[in-house]
């Protein structure tokens, strides 16, 4: 079996990934985990064609190779993707979404799954102010029936990231289209500096508490309770 997972919503295409990994383990299959940046194609058929040492049956995983900058190295690898059939079951993991016309070519038989951020997170991320409570109570709350409380803190993490930068540093300091870096300039405006690392540092307070066991309470009551204290 195939898998290609692609799209901006990294926390439900890692998810996916975690439980394909799992599944592989239950199953005791050799797990080999290929870096697309920097592989080459002497590894990749390695990987693929070489007989595991104990006779397992293998899962192959291959991170952001399509994200890879072109180079004569990527164009070898999905060539080789192209011409060779592949045995082991194999995952093409991707942080973005990569487009109908990059890859047009792939088998038909793969099997393809695309996760995209909910519409409702980004309406969101923009309501994202002081005295605002009302609206961004309303929006958190169908982000989380939408995905997931961790995909909201996540892509929340993002945004005081981005509107730190965007208030020290300005659109220099910015990358993304010219309407997103005007958009967090002028989102940056609705705090102090000292707002911003604040929130963040809330943030990365909730994340301690929920990973390590501090906190009972879920990341959703968290979330709300950081709202209301905005």
């Amino acid at each position: 079996m195939i898998h290609f997972l692609h799209g901006d919503n990294q926390v439900s295409s890692r998810n996916k990934l975690t439980d394909l990994t799992t599944q592989a383990r239950e199953d005791n299959k050799e797990i080999i985990q290929l870096d697309g940046f920097k592989m080459n194609l002497n590894q990749l058929i390695q990987a693929l064609e070489a007989s595991s040492l104990f006779g397992q049956e293998k899962l192959v995983i291959i991170e952001n190779l399509f994200s890879r900058q072109k180079s004569q190295e990527k164009e070898n690898l999905i060539q080789y993707f192209k011409k060779e059939s592949i045995t082991p079951d194999l995952i093409l993991w991707e942080k973005k979404e990569i487009p109908g016309t990059t890859a047009r070519w792939l088998p038909k038989d793969w099997q393809y799954q695309v996760f995209k951020t909910p519409v409702v997170i980004f309406k969101f991320l923009d309501s994202f102010k002081s005295h605002n409570q009302k609206q961004m109570l309303t929006l958190l709350h169908q982000c989380i029936r939408a995905d997931s409380a961790e995909m909201v803190f996540y892509m929340l993490a993002r945004r005081i990231r981005e509107l730190i930068i965007a208030f020290d540093l300005g659109k220099p300091g910015l990358k993304g289209a010219p309407w997103q870096i005007g958009k967090l300039v002028h989102q940056a405006k609705n705090f102090t500096l000292e707002q911003l690392k604040e929130v963040y540092a809330r943030l990365l307070n909730i994340d301690i508490d929920i990973k390590t066991g501090r906190s009972f309470m879920p990341l959703d009551w968290h979330l709300d309770l950081l709202m209301v204290n905005l």
